[in-house]
């Protein structure tokens, strides 16, 4: 998987791990990229995981993709929030589980990131 996805870790001013991103695509699923996120416990509500998850996506649309997709514990509210600050997602419940997917518009400009 790590020769297909693009990986990177957001490093904090003290040159600490805050978060770990991950995005590729999804086998069987031409153009659907796959995040993967995490934001260390501390620091979430900081904006961190949304500007990771927009650079994700801009970085997915940029390789082709026109969707993004993120499964997640369905009571992970955190991610699912993130999620849907990218733009109008679509979730699929699957037990205890979501599945969530983000159309990215190749047409639409880069987003901004919204500050935290």
């Amino acid at each position: 998987m790590l020769d297909q996805a693009r990986c990177w870790i957001g490093l904090g001013a003290d040159g600490r791990p805050l978060a770990l991103v991950c995005v590729g695509p999804v086998s069987r699923e031409p153009g659907v990229a796959d995040l993967g996120l995490q934001v260390v416990d501390d620091r979430h509500r900081q904006g961190i995981g949304t500007a990771l998850a927009w650079q994700a996506s801009a970085v997915a649309r940029a390789d082709g993709a026109h969707t993004l997709a993120a499964f997640t514990q369905a009571s992970n509210t955190a991610m699912l929030r993130v999620m849907d600050r990218l733009g109008p997602t679509r979730h699929t419940r699957d037990g205890a589980y979501v599945e969530v997917r983000v159309a990215l518009d190749a047409s639409a400009p880069d987003p901004e990131i919204p500050p935290p």
